[in-house]
């Protein structure tokens, strides 16, 4: 069954591994996507379900008659899991003059940093160059490239085999339309959040401030929340550009759009599979240098098997949201 983060840092810190505790929670503090994405503990090096191909079909029969038949197809499929992680180095010196607790800060800044890596590829990243982007075979396929290829300046292709949940946006001058919103919410199966830029967060309650259908609320870590109809929506970009980590921009279909993917965050749904968790490993003092060094790893995925657990939006311009 998948936990969230937050809940997997408790089972660590319990079980004494306060290491990969206090990764997990520096992931959901600083990560909004992470701290939403549930994770599931698996078996092997792949993560592999059935996808439904065909139901069959039925029909009605007379007396005496046989019915046809008729039965539903499925195919395999699997993601392999990837390794993601660095190596921390803090100098001795540091260490004698600062004491000990800079140790800590500079491996708490570098699980942040990790944890910004991670949301980015699962929204951007791309084992091929499909679609203009840049390859890195050793990543995962993020969300641009599973539900329409679209990246940087590069037209969305709405097409594939998830081409039903890739929807174009029709607002006038390209301002995100709330019907299309609703519309995508209703292609998606048990919808849980929506991910969008924080710009568009606030083209929309520019439009809806005085509706019911927009709710501010508070998380855990205090940062401040925005739902519409009742989906939290997932800040993609929360530093902003300064870190060079902004997943989602004005910058698709080769204009000035962009999307918004509304997610189902469940076991059936899009989350993290991993096999072994995250891991550190306190490496003392190099031989080669005098560092003391910390290693951090996750062996991990993106996996979305439910055929309809993604919606992406797309075409959106940065103006006010209409109808």
């Amino acid at each position: 069954m998948a936990v969230t983060l937050y809940e997997a840092a408790q089972i660590a810190a319990a079980n004494g591994r306060s290491g990969p505790a206090g990764v997990m929670l520096t992931f959901a503090r600083e990560v909004p996507l992470l701290n939403a994405m549930p994770v599931e503990d698996i078996l092997g090096g792949a993560y592999v379900w059935n996808r439904e191909v065909s139901t069959g079909t039925n029909a009605f029969r007379g007396v005496n008659e046989a019915f046809s038949e008729s039965t539903g197809q499925t195919e395999t499929r699997s993601i392999a899991l990837k390794i993601i992680g660095g190596d921390l180095d803090v100098d001795v010196v540091l260490l004698k003059t600062a004491g000990m607790g800079l140790r800590a800060q500079k491996e708490e800044a570098k699980a942040a940093d990790l944890g910004q890596r991670i949301a980015y590829s699962m929204i951007k990243g791309s084992t091929t160059a499909a679609g203009g982007a840049t390859a890195d075979a050793k990543g995962f396929d993020g969300l641009q490239v599973r539900y329409g290829g679209g990246f940087g300046s590069t037209a969305v292709v709405d097409a594939g085999e998830n081409a039903s949940q890739i929807i174009a946006n029709t607002g006038a001058s390209d301002a995100l339309s709330m019907r299309d919103l609703d519309i995508a919410i209703q292609a998606t199966t048990k919808p849980t959040h929506l991910i969008m830029p924080k710009k568009q967060i606030l083209n929309i309650t520019g439009y809806l401030r005085n509706s019911s259908s927009i709710v501010q609320s508070k998380d855990e870590y205090g940062r401040q929340v925005t739902s519409y109809a009742g989906l939290p929506i997932i800040e993609a970009d929360p530093l902003g550009t300064i870190s060079g980590l902004e997943p989602i921009g004005y910058n698709e279909n080769n204009d000035t759009t962009t999307s918004i993917y509304v997610v189902s965050l469940s076991d059936e749904g899009l989350h993290l599979a991993q096999n072994g968790g995250i891991e550190t490993k306190d490496l003392g003092e190099l031989q080669t240098k005098p560092v003391m060094r910390t290693r951090v790893s996750w062996f991990c995925n993106m996996v979305d098997p439910h055929p309809r657990c993604v919606t992406r939006l797309y075409n959106i311009a940065d103006l006010v949201a209409v109808a």
